[in-house]
């Protein structure tokens, strides 16, 4: 017998199997499956195409049940659904459960904890029995998400503009947002240290195509530019050094709003701002302290999820599994 564990985000769809005894049978990745960012037809039919190669080969009739891991998994249509799941030879009933939950899941066996997730958006978590029970942030690009990828790729496209408006196109930052933003346009010529009392109209007219370029984009383009404060941080960069530093203290006091002082149950850290070797996991993981574990394959810990619920591992051999399934092994 198997179980099936899929982790659906709006990027990419994974799909794995394992059988009873955690062993991987099969695995399988397409597109974006939220239905949120892709609508229901089509985010269907990725997950039914990480389905099949997760399947390929297997009977799915032995499939004993399944955990889908998803953002706003009420989303999705069971109208559209239920259609392509029967279609796939599946008959165990899928779990729907939100992200949170999945991502705690992916970091530790433990039952109780608190989950952070930075990735373009930003959201914490306290984690009872394996659920959230009090949430803080995650309330959008626009109102919230302090510290995620997008709030830093924002915050490095506004340094670059505010240095490029003084004439100032020296720093690291600045140059690498401009080859991002204005690429095959020549650089500016300014000298680095500009100040507001020097800008002009004519200085500040690369300041004004960068802004138009980046306003001209959907919104959430900007979290592209993330990687580039790491890029200008490891340079020694000082706007990118406090940008980071800044995501840090934000990200730590998102924690903070729903993890009780003195509390040492595990904290599992996210998505890639914090998975990642940029300085902002870094100064979380060391402002958190050793309570903080990166998380691993969300496709794995929802199948192991699935394998506890369909085949009654006891918590002893739960445990021992965990490790195995959300690394890959």
């Amino acid at each position: 017998m198997y179980v099936l564990g899929l982790d659906i985000g709006g990027t990419s769809s994974r799909a794995l199997l394992i059988d009873s005894g955690g062993r991987r049978a099969g695995y399988g990745t397409a597109g974006g499956g939220n239905p949120a960012a892709h609508g229901n037809a089509v985010a269907v039919a990725n997950i039914g195409l990480a389905l099949r190669q997760a399947l390929r080969g297997v009977d799915p009739s032995l499939v004993a049940g399944a955990v889908i891991g998803m953002a706003g998994a009420g989303a999705l249509d069971r109208l559209v659904f239920a259609p392509m799941w029967a279609s796939a030879g599946l008959r165990a009933r899928p779990r729907l459960t939100g992200d949170l939950g999945i991502a705690f899941a992916a970091g530790t066996a433990e039952p109780r904890g608190t989950v952070l997730i930075a990735g373009t958006g930003a959201i914490a978590a306290r984690i009872e029995d394996r659920e959230p029970v009090m949430i803080a942030d995650g309330l959008g690009w626009l109102l919230g998400d302090r510290g995620s990828g997008f709030w830093l790729g924002r915050q490095a496209a506004r340094a670059a503009a505010r240095a490029l408006s003084r004439g100032d196109a020296g720093g690291t930052l600045t140059r690498l947002v401009i080859g991002a933003l204005l690429e095959g346009e020549p650089l500016p010529q300014g000298k680095a240290g500009g100040t507001a009392e020097e800008a002009t109209e004519e200085t500040r007219a690369p300041a004004i195509r960068l802004v138009v370029r980046a306003q001209s984009r959907p919104t959430l383009e900007l979290a592209r530019l993330a990687p580039l404060v790491s890029r200008a941080a490891d340079e020694g960069d000082p706007a990118a050094l406090e940008i980071a530093s800044t995501a840090a203290r934000l990200l730590c006091e998102t924690v903070a709003e729903v993890r009780p002082a003195g509390e040492t149950s595990p904290i599992v850290l996210a998505g890639s701002v914090l998975t990642g070797e940029g300085p902002v996991g870094s100064a979380v993981r060391e402002k958190l302290g050793a309570t903080a574990v990166l998380a691993g394959d969300g496709a794995g810990a929802a199948a192991w999820l699935a394998g506890r619920e369909a085949f009654g591992w006891d918590p002893a051999a739960a445990a021992l599994l965990h490790a195995r399934i959300v690394s890959g092994d």
